[in-house]
């Protein structure tokens, strides 16, 4: 190839690169503080009557949601959930307070936000996230006696309950 038509051919692809839609990025600044929103929303529900059911699940989480639901049916009562995952609780304490919360990108297309909570003591929960045509889906709770929800309950699950 001449000096003339690689610098032609650089250009070319150059100005064409734009036009390609880029393989998923990480979310945007208003993304993230949307995801930041959500899991707040969620924080702030807790005390009182909250269903963790009404969150909005990965396809992952919530298939394994449903199979706990199926397996607590037929055995009339528990199976792994029992308690409400974003807390490991049953109850909130009467100080029960959102202290602060952070929210980082994680990997193309996902959150984590860690929120710091007054609950029965100062605590630290993470709820990872994931962005799906533009609306956050949790697909996984940490906390301090649950290091992943999801794999306790594809542990459990597996092993009948």
């Amino acid at each position: 190839m001449t000096g003339k038509t690689f610098a032609w051919v650089a250009t070319a692809l150059m100005l064409l690169a734009p036009a390609v839609p880029s393989a998923a990025s990480a979310a945007t600044p208003a993304e993230l503080a949307a995801a930041k929103r959500y899991v707040e929303g969620i924080y702030a529900k807790l005390p009182g009557d909250f269903d963790y059911r009404s969150v909005r699940y990965a396809p992952a989480l919530k298939a394994l949601i449903a199979r706990d639901d199926a397996c607590a049916e037929a055995g009339g009562g528990i199976c792994v959930i029992d308690t409400v995952p974003f807390c490991d609780c049953q109850d909130t304490s009467s100080d029960y307070k959102l202290v602060s919360s952070t929210v980082a990108a994680r990997g193309d297309t996902g959150a984590r936000v860690t929120v710091q909570m007054r609950n029965f003591g100062a605590t630290r929960y993470s709820v990872d996230l994931v962005l799906i045509k533009g609306q956050w889906f949790v697909s996984d709770i940490v906390t301090p006696t649950t290091p992943s929800f999801a794999a306790k309950l594809r542990k459990g699950l597996k092993s009948g309950g």
